[in-house]
């Protein structure tokens, strides 16, 4: 039995038990996404681009409830597609699924959470290696634990550890599981300033006979700020040591302001992180997203994201630029135009592809019923 299922009968239990007064010890929130878009070229040809119309039906509920310090949250959320062109685009369910319980003490806290989740490879992330297979699918299963306590009235001790499991369907990649465990100590000099230290250690396991085990090592300087209640950030600095002996530097700067009408967010990473090829990869990404309150009902806004994968035979570069205007009909009803433009470049001479889409949602949101 899959996680995915295993999960879904746990929900199912928590709705079909929860007696009569459900409604009041649950707060239900529910929302449904419909949306029609016009892709310029999905299978990203550098040469012969063709184009593809989709549907997308992306339902989500989610359950919480509070009993004393002890909060339970479980949800699921499905992304259903259907295209003009299974070959240029397959059609899609993919679910996603979780459930988590956390404990608030005098002291602290103490959770635990799980996840399962399915995704289109050519859009997770790190494994943005190329050309996917349009019909790659990612799946990823995580177990991960938290627990902190306050030392003292400025310093605080925290220690997580997470267990993830990764397989594709289609495509050349290989499948794997990692492993994590970090300890991090964060000390608030004010309440604007709070510095931290972290310690992780990562596992990669590879399904994969013929592809070894490594790990890394990270140890990682950070300071969350806030000048104001509009400006804030994060700074972040770091070394990765990896099990074939490599020392990679890692870092982040993470500016935020949020005004009366504007938010803006920027941000520069540099990640060592697992991926499908085997073992890890530096990343560098650039991040960007503005929005801009028109009126009460509408709002606009600008998102940027530049990547660059350092693997060993050459640079892959993936670029997103996107543009989007949501109006609100009423409390429960918006609608949402967007587009978005996608750029891979292979190296310095190997060339390169793009594609654009352009699509129209229909929201329906709902809290607290």
């Amino acid at each position: 039995m899959r996680p995915f299922d295993g999960l879904s009968i746990m929900l199912a239990i928590l709705v079909l038990n929860s007696g009569q007064s459900w409604a009041d010890a649950w707060q239900q929130t529910g929302s449904a996404r419909v949306s029609t878009e016009y892709e310029s070229n999905p299978a990203m040809s550098p040469s012969n681009p063709e184009d593809v119309k989709r549907v997308l039906f992306e339902p989500s509920y989610s359950l919480t409830r509070i009993i004393g310090e002890n909060e339970l949250m479980t949800g699921i959320a499905l992304q259903i597609a259907r295209s003009s062109n299974q070959s240029l685009s397959p059609n899609r369910d993919n679910p996603r699924i979780f459930l988590n319980w956390k404990r608030q003490y005098e002291n602290g806290e103490l959770g635990v959470a799980s996840r399962y989740a399915e995704i289109a490879t050519r859009d997770a992330g790190v494994d943005l290696t190329g050309t996917a297979p349009l019909a790659s699918t990612r799946a990823s299963r995580t177990l991960s634990g938290r627990w902190s306590n306050a030392l003292s009235e400025h310093s605080t001790l925290s220690a997580d550890s997470n267990y993830e499991r990764v397989s594709y369907t289609n495509g050349n990649y290989i499948d794997y599981a990692t492993r994590s465990g970090s300890i991090m100590l964060n000390y608030a000099w004010n309440e604007y300033k709070t510095s931290f230290l972290q310690i992780l250690h990562t596992d990669y396991d590879p399904a994969k006979d013929n592809t070894p085990s490594s790990f890394t090592n990270f140890i990682v300087a950070g300071l969350n700020w806030r000048s104001s209640d509009t400006l804030d950030g994060i700074l972040t600095v770091g070394k990765a040591k990896v099990s074939d002996g490599v020392i990679n530097s890692q870092g982040t700067v993470t500016v935020r302001y949020t005004g009366e009408r504007n938010h803006l967010s920027l941000s520069l990473i540099r990640q060592i992180a697992p991926n499908s090829l085997g073992g890890f990869v530096t990343t560098d990404q650039a991040n960007g997203s503005w929005s801009y309150s028109l009126s009460e009902k509408t709002d606009t806004g600008i998102d940027l994201m530049w990547q660059q994968s350092h693997f060993t035979a050459a640079d892959i570069t993936n670029s997103t630029t996107g543009a989007w205007v949501q109006h609100d009909l009423n409390p429960f009803w918006g609608l949402r135009t967007y587009y978005q433009e996608r750029r891979i470049l292979y190296g310095v001479s190997a060339g390169g592809a793009s594609s654009y889409i352009l699509g129209f949602t229909l929201v329906y949101t709902r809290t607290g019923f």
